[in-house]
């Protein structure tokens, strides 16, 4: 993900890719045109969204450029009204006006990124090369996405993805419902996005919902919509989130949040592909692919009468678990690759190379966390790291261990503060116990330094006389 210093021509990546660049303004778009002709691509132009979306309509793209904010037809609206012949093109947004809200929707959409001006162009081309990785089967040190479809969104392991996305190809052009289980932070929500990129609905709507940040009380309003008057506050009619999802996909995140009235009528709606605004009698009718999610363990709420059972029926047609990280620690590698080449990339680092110790210890620390902590370790190692690689120290020494999860795992945890533990006193050896030197090539305080040999010596080890013995 670093800006690479050789035209991308040389990469047999770039060379085949098509690219539509669609801007209002005449010199942005040729700017665009020229770098990607000039770098291996085979460019062309939309002067607005309707003739690009014309041009979508006549011609297969891999990769569409396109302003936000045109006359006529939006960057949004293109993307969402694009054929489905373009379904898996990747789309990057560009414009002078953005929003923190904005991007989000884009990216939700499914947006492969969302740049605003002015930018550098060759790092715009560096940050798509490095989204629109290749199928491969290399070794974990390299990103991994496989795929017919569209660019993965999935990081992990040959094997795993293939399996994953095996699955998600093979039940992703039906209509029925998908329930995603599985605990906090394993990508429950990636893969739903995947489901949806690879369906005949990808180029309409994908709306996310996050049940568990809408009051319960509303979530009816929410989502079905209501009409005026329908209680108090209800100023005008308001259209719910399936009204927006018509066509595509609606994904209820944690769907074990939600209220047993709001089930009753959510089942209404499964079984019927109907509904009505709150206060309304207006039958509406509905076309869409509903996915659910959650962390919870759904038999165990269904015994206690917190969820539906014939609810929970209807959702589980093809039911995919996505186990915890610490179940593929084959996966490890590959994220750890990914996340490092991303923070490097958006702080503007060069590449950190994690040593073989560095991933090893990755690789055995449970993650109660999952994906999430790995990706917050990931980004505080490369913002801290004060050497050429990351290695132990980069990724722990900075982290605080919960000591209870670390006497649940005690081996996979002995095991990496071992590893730790050699480090350190190694590279006091190697300084001849000079601990400001020693602090230096660990990339850590010295204070931090001072509070590890102080926490050896508490666990009963001779920190002192090795000391002595290196600085003799």
């Amino acid at each position: 993900m670093i800006p690479s210093s050789q035209p991308l021509a040389a990469s047999s990546r770039a060379a085949a890719r098509r690219v539509l660049v669609v801007d209002d303004h005449a010199s942005i778009r040729e700017l665009l045109a020229t770098w990607a002709r000039n770098h291996g691509y085979d460019p062309s132009t939309a002067a607005d969204g309707r003739a690009a979306l014309d041009a979508l309509e006549r011609d297969p793209y891999d990769l569409v450029i396109s302003d936000v904010r045109m006359p006529d037809l939006s960057g949004m609206e293109l993307l969402q009204r694009r054929p489905v012949a373009n379904a898996g093109a990747a789309f990057v947004f560009i414009t002078g006006f953005g929003t923190v809200q904005e991007a989000v929707q884009a990216l939700q959409a499914g947006a492969l990124d969302y740049v605003t001006k002015p930018f550098n162009v060759e790092e715009l081309f560096s940050r798509i090369e490095s989204r629109l990785a290749p199928v491969t089967t290399a070794t974990p040190r390299e990103r991994t996405t496989v795929g017919a479809n569209s660019p993965g969104l999935l990081i992990g392991a040959p094997a795993t993805l293939q399996k994953l996305y095996g699955l998600l190809d093979q039940i992703a052009p039906a209509r029925s419902t998908v329930f995603i289980s599985g605990p906090s932070g394993v990508g429950k929500e990636l893969i739903a996005t995947e489901l949806h990129l690879r369906s005949n609905r990808a180029s309409k709507p994908f709306i996310r919902v996050n049940c568990p940040a809408i009051p319960k009380e509303l979530q009816e309003s929410e989502l079905f919509g209501h009409e005026k008057g329908a209680f108090t506050g209800a100023n005008r009619r308001r259209e719910g989130k399936f009204f927006h999802a018509n066509g595509g996909t609606i994904l209820l995140d944690e769907i074990s949040e939600t209220s047993l009235a709001f089930q009753s009528k959510l089942l209404r709606v499964l079984q019927e592909r109907e509904y009505e605004r709150v206060g309304g009698n207006e039958i509406i009718r509905l076309d869409v692919r509903l996915v659910a999610t959650s962390n919870r363990n759904m038999a165990e709420m269904v015994a206690k009468g917190k969820f539906r059972e014939d609810l929970f029926y209807r959702l589980n047609v093809v039911p995919i678990d996505v186990p915890s990280l610490a179940s593929r620690r084959d996966d490890i590698p590959y994220l750890v690759d990914f996340f490092v080449r991303r923070f490097c990339e958006e702080n503007r680092r060069s590449t950190l190379p994690v040593t073989d110790a560095g991933m090893a210890a990755l690789v055995a620390r449970p993650w109660s966390g999952n994906v999430r902590q790995l990706q917050n370790v990931c980004e505080r190692a490369v913002v801290l790291a004060r050497s050429e690689v990351l290695d132990v120290p980069s990724f722990f020494l900075h982290l605080e261990i919960d000591n209870r999860d670390e006497r649940a795992a005690a081996p996979v945890e002995l095991t990496v503060a071992a590893m730790e533990r050699q480090l350190i006193l190694r590279t006091l050896e190697q300084t001849r116990a000079n601990r400001t030197e020693a602090a230096r090539r660990l990339g850590i305080s010295v204070r931090t330094l001072r509070n590890k040999l102080n926490e050896y010596r508490a666990m009963g080890i001779q920190v002192d006389a090795m000391l002595d013995s290196a600085a003799g």
